[in-house]
């Protein structure tokens, strides 16, 4: 995935930067129940407060299991993370599964507060690998931290999965015959193992999915095609076609069935965030979000932000951090912690 630099590729400081050499037990209660009181939450852009006397605290998903087993990855200046190997029971497929929590998710006041989810998704073929999960190449959970401090960003749970299981097989993504089921995996058990093991909110409006490059057709695809579960999308330097290059060769049905461009014509009720570049050799990325905003109609929405100078490489995306951060502070809600 991703190997086209004037299409979708990460480009030379992007792959320079994904070469990177990097116990904790799981965060899983089994039995508990969820939390459906009608309650007050964060409102969008606003940071969370602890919740007035006399008012009760808003849902919460408290884990069920099964319990995952994570231990301890690498450490970033934002707090650990931690890293399970997840056997997926609807896919089939093996892969790792990076989780960071932020420092509030351990705070007493919020012990029975659900958190915001974001999913993210690497650049490249992801395999064996997310850059998101290593502050070298991306510092979100640094940028994170430094947000939530100055009431600027909700605290997040961020989940970095692998995208594919070999460069050999450009899944997309997606559920290819003869290939490993690559959509169920990222869109039904990483989901599904994210709910057992950490205390989520209910319904689609507290999770949300970026990416970039190859993880950005990921993202767009994945919350078109689970607006049920989803409420958001990010791109960045991303694209709208299935672009398989390796492996079989996808039928004309399985690209439609696959496309963002076809999911968006039914208008699901999804609101995405398209950012990219404007250097000239990179013009490419910024031509596919413009074709692809003219086909959105309610109740999807869609916010453009064009980069001035910027290109597709990982110090490009690092720029933009804060405001990826602002975008999903305004769109999810965010915990709110007891007194």
């Amino acid at each position: 995935m991703g190997s086209r630099p004037s299409t979708r590729g990460v480009g030379a400081a992007l792959v320079a930067a994904m070469c990177v050499a990097p116990a904790v037990t799981g965060c899983g209660s089994s039995g508990a129940k969820a939390q459906t009181p009608p309650a007050s939450s964060t409102q969008p852009g606003t940071p969370a407060q602890a919740a007035p006397a006399g008012r009760t605290q808003p849902p919460v998903v408290m884990p069920s299991g099964p319990k995952a087993h994570f231990t301890f990855s690498h450490r970033t200046s934002g707090g650990p993370i931690m890293v399970t190997t997840l056997k997926g029971a609807r896919s089939g497929v093996t892969g790792k599964v990076w989780v960071w929590l932020p420092p509030e998710y351990k705070d007493p006041r919020y012990a029975r507060s659900g958190f915001p989810v974001l999913m993210l998704y690497t650049g490249n073929t992801g395999v064996n690998y997310n850059f998101w999960a290593h502050e070298e190449v991306e510092p979100i959970q640094r940028t994170a931290v430094q947000m939530a401090k100055r009431h600027k960003a909700h605290p997040f749970i961020m989940v970095m999965p692998v995208l594919q299981m070999s460069t050999r097989q450009d899944t997309e993504c997606s559920d290819i015959p003869g290939m490993p089921k690559m959509g169920t995996f990222l869109g039904d058990d990483v989901y599904a193992m994210v709910r057992a093991n950490f205390r989520t909110l209910p319904g689609r409006d507290g999770w949300g999915l970026g990416g970039a490059s190859s993880g950005a057709f990921c993202a767009v695809k994945l919350a078109l095609q689970h607006p049920d579960r989803y409420r958001a999308a990010m791109s960045w330097a991303g694209y709208f076609e299935p672009e398989p290059q390796a492996g079989p060769r996808w039928t004309a049905r399985q690209m439609r069935a696959n496309s963002p461009t076809e999911m968006v014509r039914k208008h699901p009720d999804v609101r995405l965030f398209l950012l990219a570049g404007d250097r000239r050799m990179f013009r490419a990325d910024k031509d596919r979000i413009t074709a692809f905003q003219r086909l959105v109609r309610p109740p999807t929405t869609v916010k453009v932000e064009i980069q001035k100078n910027g290109g597709h490489y990982t110090a490009d995306l690092a720029k933009l951090l804060p405001d990826i951060l602002a975008w999903f502070t305004k769109t999810l809600p965010g915990p709110v912690p007891g007194r």
